[in-house]
């Protein structure tokens, strides 16, 4: 079955990484098949819905894939041929979305009245834009109209409630709960594995980390940091492994995936230690924690070369991507399997 996935504009390439990883750490069977602005097109089955439902940040929604159309003109002509008898007694409602400004010669409004209509005169079905008991998608993009049916949507509000500043404990280098859990979906570790930060902070990546129902374990060198983190947890319900450590000596066995973001950016304190000296005696330690060819998911400023480094220490480099934080930061995430 080819699924479409709608993904977040909030970076060119995190999105698409992140599917991937999760449904390659869940050892969900799917191939990928094109990549579009902000769309996906996958095939796999119906056990895709629910763990990218379960897991995603930087995903919107998705489906099972009814049709692409790439030249809109076509619309009417095209979707007159599709069998649409899977709403037949169903409600259904129609929305459309243009990405950014592909096709704006063509109103998304009109476009939903007209697909609507042929949905209407093919199933005599009723139309509800409230509730409907089947939800009928077009996505506008550079490739042109994709139409889905909904199967899944993932709820931005459970991560604005998990904001940094609606926390306990709030400290400025805390990275918002879509970006850590961004991080730590792309380790690639599924359920019940075990996951470690060792520069957790206020534990914005052991939240997202035991909410997936991962076996989380958090390290820092801060006591104040660690009660911080603890606290945290504690708001939200939820109970992770905290040790007081540097992460240059980790206390610690064997580990199925790792996700960190250590103290480099304004507001962190890296106890009179220069960043590049901080990873770079880290991704030596680590090597004997993270399991072998197993994953680990680390930013830096980009202008420490974390890839390089990582290199020298016998990782291979997956992925790397670029994030400007603000004018004098620009921070490098990269994604490295332990060879």
């Amino acid at each position: 079955m080819l699924i479409a996935i709608l993904l977040s504009g909030e970076h060119p390439s995190l999105p698409y990484s992140e599917v991937n990883a999760i449904l390659k750490g869940e050892e969900i069977s799917f191939s990928e098949v094109n990549r579009f602005d902000q769309l996906m097109i996958i095939d796999g089955g119906k056990e895709v819905f629910d763990v990218l439902k379960r897991r995603g940040a930087y995903i919107v929604e998705g489906g099972r894939l009814i049709t692409h159309i790439p030249n809109i003109s076509d619309l009417i002509n095209q979707c007159d041929k599709i069998d649409w008898s899977f709403i037949e007694g169903k409600s259904f409602g129609v929305r459309v979305k243009r990405v950014k400004n592909y096709w704006k010669e063509f109103s998304s409004v009109e476009i939903e009245k007209k697909l609507g209509g042929i949905i209407k005169r093919h199933t005599n079905s009723k139309v509800n834009l409230e509730n409907p008991e089947i939800w009928i998608r077009g996505i506008i993009t550079n490739g042109g109209i994709f139409i889905y049916e909904c199967n899944f949507r993932i709820s931005k509000k459970e991560f604005i409630e998990r904001r940094p500043r609606k926390r306990v404990f709030f400290h400025p280098g805390a990275l918002d709960a879509k970006l850590s859990r961004v991080f730590v979906n792309l380790c690639r570790i599924k359920r019940g594995e075990k996951f470690l930060d060792p520069f957790c902070g206020t534990g914005g990546f052991l939240i997202e980390a035991e909410l997936m129902g991962l076996d989380a374990y958090g390290l820092d060198i801060d006591l104040e940091m660690v009660k911080g983190a603890y606290k945290n947890l504690k708001y939200y319900g939820l109970e992770a492994n905290l040790i007081l450590a540097d992460a240059r000596k980790l206390p610690i066995n064997k580990v199925d995936g790792i996700s960190t973001d250590p103290p480099y950016g304004r507001g962190t304190s890296t106890k009179g230690r220069s960043v590049k000296e901080i990873i770079s005696n880290f991704l030596e330690e680590v090597k004997e924690v993270l399991r072998k060819n197993r994953f680990m998911c680390i930013a830096s400023p980009q202008e420490v070369k974390i890839e390089e480094e990582a290199i020298k220490k016998g990782y291979k480099v997956h992925e790397v991507h670029i994030m400007k934080v603000h004018k004098s930061l620009t921070r490098s995430i990269i994604v490295v399997e332990n060879l």
